[in-house]
């Protein structure tokens, strides 16, 4: 049975107006508008006072829009209820601002007639809103997953590759541990394709990262030098699924791999107030001048996306040299709130 366009409509779910991200770019889009209008020509002695005004009308007038609509975003369950106080209160907040203002400073109240600033008002809500609107459903569960199984980072083909010839040359001397780098094996592809959701717990990202690791030093032996620094208090947190396994894969990668000295690569988890901290410091090597880089920066791309699905602003990723370091050091930083 095909819905009706009604029923479509009342399926569509309210938009979430209380995320700092939200907050954010109604701030943003609303001083941009009042910053352009403000400079809309003639010498700057006419154009600065006016655009002072504006910003002293338009901050007040975004904070009661997302008072009123954060506020009462219970009220607001109908998305055609909650589209309709945002265009009504995004015309009414900023005449109700200048209003304010003028009577502060001395002015009589705007004339009802002056229709351009509830006009822009109401525009400017409409505008966030549908917004909004369109990230939630980008955030539907179902093309949220189908978004997330394309960014996540997939084992590469190389490394399943060298991964069974490990176990064969094992086979025969140690079958034991060709066995469980089989296993080790088996269980990253499972997280990797099978994922049935998409956060997981820092304990469990921590096993599969070990069992990760343990393929790599069969190839590596010794030249891989793993320190954990893990807090007790963040292993059962919950963090995105397979996040943590393609930090270190891109550490073996360009740390391990491309040197012939043994490498360090440091792994840390914390929990910072209401955060949870990852880092991953690995040593490489200065390549000539000229010569080609085999990193594409992929894995960290894709990780830096998942984030911003899951999190909006709220998430941090940094990476590039460690400062401070007595040797070059690579470091990958996430901080992820709880």
């Amino acid at each position: 049975m095909i819905p009706s366009a009604r029923a479509r409509a009342h399926a569509v779910p309210p938009a979430d107006l209380c995320s700092p991200g939200a907050a954010l770019r109604a701030f943003a889009l609303t001083n941009l508008v009042a910053l352009l209008l403000g400079l809309g020509g003639g010498p700057p002695q006419a154009w600065a006072p006016r655009l002072l005004r504006d910003l002293a009308v338009a901050q007040p007038a975004v904070a009661l829009w997302l008072l009123l609509l954060c506020g009462g975003a219970r009220l607001w369950r109908n998305a055609r209820l909650q589209a309709l106080v945002s265009v009504a209160w995004g015309a009414a907040a900023p005449w109700l601002t200048q209003a304010a203002v003028s009577v502060l400073l001395g002015g009589g109240a705007p004339a009802l007639r002056d229709w351009r600033v509830p006009l822009l008002g109401a525009m400017l809500g409409a505008l966030l809103l549908q917004h909004q609107r369109l990230r939630a459903q980008a955030l539907d569960p179902a093309q949220l997953r189908a978004r997330l199984d394309e960014l996540q980072a997939r084992i590469r083909p190389h490394f399943l590759y060298n991964a069974l010839n490990a176990a064969a040359a094992l086979v025969h001397e140690q079958p034991a541990r060709a066995e469980q780098v089989l296993d080790d094996l088996a269980a990253l592809f499972r997280a990797s394709v099978g994922s049935s959701g998409q956060f997981s717990t820092v304990r469990a990202e921590i096993d599969l990262a070990r069992r990760y690791l343990a393929i790599e030093e069969v190839r590596f032996g010794p030249r891989m030098q793993l320190h954990w620094q893990i807090d007790p208090d963040c292993q059962d947190l919950r963090m995105p699924a397979l996040t943590l396994q393609p930090l270190l894969e891109n550490a073996v990668r360009h740390g391990v791999e491309s040197s012939s000295r043994p490498c360090a690569i440091d792994v840390v988890l914390r929990r910072r107030g209401s955060h949870l901290e990852i880092e991953v410091r690995n040593d490489f090597e200065e390549r000539a001048q000229g010569a080609r880089h085999s990193g594409t920066g992929v894995a960290l791309a894709n990780i830096g996306q998942r984030l911003r699905l899951l999190y909006d602003i709220e998430a941090e990723m940094r990476h590039g040299p460690a400062a401070g370091q007595s040797r070059r050091r690579w470091q990958v930083r996430l901080r992820l709130p709880l």
